[in-house]
């Protein structure tokens, strides 16, 4: 079992290439993404906010806390080896509001950023 379930936008370039870096800097089975689109995958967790697409990701932990936004980010960089500082970091209580402010503003700009990377469209796998 992966050490958590990731929830992204698959409509999302931003969010693709995102779940894409940190799959590739990840130990193989680390993380288990799950497309907010993915109606049978998201049937699976009924406690993810799938209003949430929009806003941003969240990340399940194997002991079923759930994340959200900046804290996921934070979480899910904690379990990437070379970027465990960073993720506790942003956690740290001085710095998550202005993380969280920082990733707000990403949220509310991603298509626009998508389209300055050329990302339109799903790249990541189906869930096997």
């Amino acid at each position: 079992m992966a050490k958590a379930t990731l929830f992204y936008d698959a409509d999302c370039g931003f969010c693709q290439s995102s779940v894409e870096w940190i799959l590739k800097k990840a130990r193989p089975g680390t993380f288990d993404p799950v497309a907010y689109q993915d109606d049978e995958g998201m049937r699976l967790f009924p406690m993810v906010d799938r209003t949430l697409a929009d806003k941003g990701i969240q990340a399940l932990a194997e002991d079923g806390t759930l994340w959200k936004k900046a804290s996921a980010t934070a979480f899910c960089l904690k379990l990437v080896p070379g970027w465990k500082w960073l993720g506790h970091l942003i956690l740290f209580p001085l710095i998550l509001p202005f993380a969280s402010i920082g990733y707000a503003i990403v949220a509310a700009n991603r298509q626009r950023i998508s389209r300055w990377m050329g990302r339109t469209s799903c790249r990541i796998p189906p869930r096997a």
